[in-house]
């Protein structure tokens, strides 16, 4: 595995941004600038970065064993690559908890392919790490999608991380499906819900169920028990039903506003139940379609930075040009980035997570350092990952993103290996592009 070292820029953190003084990628994860002797502290990591001895030449393309162009101050045995980040902002990577496809492919394909152009495509868009999404289906359907996002899970995809799985239903109102097929809706079925927890062996991480659904209480205390996440989604549920399932383990709501009954002064619902309380994480999709730049900026101030987990819900169109598509089995269509079924209900988005920072910024006007963070740690966090996804810090995971000043990726790192660049090509010692 080669080694990167990341030499200025300005690294992005939960409070702000500050200069870069040199950040090591080593064996898949981050060393800090100034940390001597690393091995005390970190398993596994036999360099760190040390700031340069004055007088020390530049710390490029290190040769091993010799000290006096390595990054520290004593003679090393690896091998780093020199990333010039000069004038670019250097993120933690970013986290989609809701994403059906990418690149004209879905996770509901059922195929490794699909997979990993799904991963490929949104690496590009700044994503270091995934959960495939999979809309209602035929349960054999279901069980095939499931059965090859749960082998590939945690496994090298050339492109962002496969986490794990997202199942958004099929235990949601008919009455609020939006975009997803109304045919592949079912009553609850616990029975049905074991099935697909044991067949994905411990990959499924989440899923979205409508709490009003008679019997949706109990699956929501046997999932929450599971260590799922429970989301709350594509409901009619009352103020008071809501209130009743985060006191069974609802801790998140998916595309908030959308698919869901409106919030009313007299009866707030579930939009109404997330936004005043705040142990629930809303999850929002900021393409300038699905939430009004208003809204974008009153979810802001309520839910505050913390709140809020930035989501593309992209489907199989993303990054495919204008034109005619399928999305659970139903014709959509996508002009000007905007994907409806043809009574322009809204089936999805060609979003990414790049694009969805950027919108927050411009529309919901909130620094980039906040953008950043309901991008990467509200869901790493949400995941139970913080100790080692969304952010950069020792020892985390070495999930990376280079933006440009106009907030363009440039390069994406993950665990380590750079999948995505175009910035100059890197330069080992032996003076091969990488990659």
């Amino acid at each position: 595995m080669i080694d990167y070292l990341i030499c200025g820029g300005q690294l992005i953190t939960s409070s702000g941004t500050v200069p870069n003084a040199g950040l090591l990628v080593t064996r898949g994860k981050l060393a800090v600038p100034g940390a001597l002797r690393p091995e005390n502290l970190f398993t596994g990591l036999s360099c760190s970065i040390g700031r340069p001895r004055p007088g020390a030449p530049p710390v490029f393309s290190t040769k091993k064993g010799n000290a006096q162009n390595c990054c520290c101050s004593e003679p090393c045995d690896q091998d780093c690559v020199k990333i010039n980040a000069e004038g670019l902002f250097i993120a933690p990577g970013f986290i989609d908890m809701h994403v059906h496809g990418g690149n004209g492919y879905e996770a509901l394909d059922g195929s490794s392919k699909s997979i990993r152009e799904i991963a490929a495509f949104h690496a590009k868009g700044g994503t270091t790490s995934f959960l495939a999404t999979v809309a209602p289906a035929p349960k054999n359907k279901l069980e095939k999608a499931l059965s090859i996002i749960n082998a590939l899970t945690m496994r090298n995809s050339e492109g962002a991380q496969l986490i794990g799985a997202h199942m958004e239903g099929p235990y949601i109102n008919p009455a609020r499906s939006g975009a997803i097929n109304p045919s592949y809706l079912r009553d609850v079925n616990i029975k049905e819900m074991i099935e697909f927890i044991s067949l994905c062996e411990g990959s499924l991480k989440m899923v979205t169920v409508a709490p009003e659904l008679p019997g949706c209480t109990k699956m929501i205390q046997m999932l929450a028990q599971e260590g799922i996440i429970v989301a709350a989604g594509h409901s009619e549920a009352t103020y008071e039903i809501a209130m009743s399932s985060f006191r069974a383990g609802v801790k998140h709501a998916v595309h908030l506003f959308n698919a869901s009954a409106p919030l009313h002064h007299r009866e707030p619902g579930l939009v109404g139940a997330v936004l005043a309380n705040k142990e629930v994480n809303a999850e929002i999709v900021a393409d300038g379609h699905h939430l009004h730049p208003s809204m974008l900026k009153l979810l802001g101030s309520v839910k505050g930075n913390r709140g809020l987990t930035l989501a593309t819900d992209a489907i199989s169109a993303a990054g495919m040009p204008d034109g005619e598509y399928t999305f659970n089995n139903r014709k959509v269509s996508m002009e000007d980035k905007k994907i409806t079924l043809p009574n322009g209900t809204m089936a999805g988005s060609s979003l990414t997570m790049i694009e969805a920072v950027k919108n927050m910024v411009k529309m919901a006007e909130i620094p980039l350092h906040e953008a950043i963070r309901m991008a990467s740690l509200n869901p790493a966090r949400l995941l139970g990952k913080e100790s080692s996804k969304g952010a950069l810090a020792p020892g985390m995971d070495a999930d990376i993103v280079l933006l440009d000043k106009d907030l363009n990726v440039k390069t994406t790192v993950v665990n380590g290996e750079v999948v995505f660049n175009c910035l100059t090509p890197f330069k080992s010692k032996e003076g091969e592009k990488t990659p």
